[in-house]
């Protein structure tokens, strides 16, 4: 009898370090082999998104960069100089909403200011900038992964959001 209650906790020891041992190998198997397919399924589920939202604002004929960035410059304004270029400094206006019209940030009286390619912007927001003059305006539309990726902000934009830039491009200082 004492033999089979050592056998028993022995198999159930074995089994339960078996699991163990299963459960570290698919969580390795996901990181490895579900990620890269999880990314652009994420990717794609944006791009309809987009084409979708696009789709319903026939007014916008926006230009797409090689990253997913999309962008219309203003119509109405004439830029002056040269465009903005990493390591300048920026004064702008912005609205940052998500598709549906939530606004997430405004700048109010005072003028957003940081230095291009070197803060922790979105980075859609630098590439489009280096697109853009002084005195231009455009309206962006920035992929997750070129915004706040799967996590969000932590404050108003939530995970995996899409966001529509409006940004008016006040001074570049070098």
């Amino acid at each position: 009898m004492k033999h089979i209650g050592l056998f028993v906790s022995f198999l159930v020891f074995f089994s339960c370090t078996q699991e163990n041992e299963n459960v570290e190998k698919e969580s390795k198997d996901w990181s490895l082999d579900h990620s890269v397919d999880f990314n652009q399924e994420l990717h794609k589920r944006e791009e309809l998104a987009i084409e979708i939202y696009l789709e319903h604002h026939k007014d916008l004929k926006m230009m797409q960069t090689g990253s997913g960035l999309r962008y219309q410059l203003a119509e109405n304004r004439v830029g002056v100089g040269p465009n903005a270029s990493i390591g300048d400094r920026v004064n702008l206006n912005l609205t940052i909403q998500l598709l549906d019209g939530y606004v997430c940030y405004e700048t109010d009286s005072i003028a957003d200011q940081f230095i291009l390619g070197m803060s922790d912007e979105e980075s859609g927001l630098h590439e489009a900038l280096q697109l853009m003059k002084k005195n231009e305006k455009a309206r962006l539309i920035v992929p997750s992964y070129l915004a706040h990726g799967l996590l969000g902000d932590s404050e108003q934009i939530p995970p995996q959001a899409i966001l529509l830039i409006d940004v008016e491009l006040l001074s570049i200082n070098q």
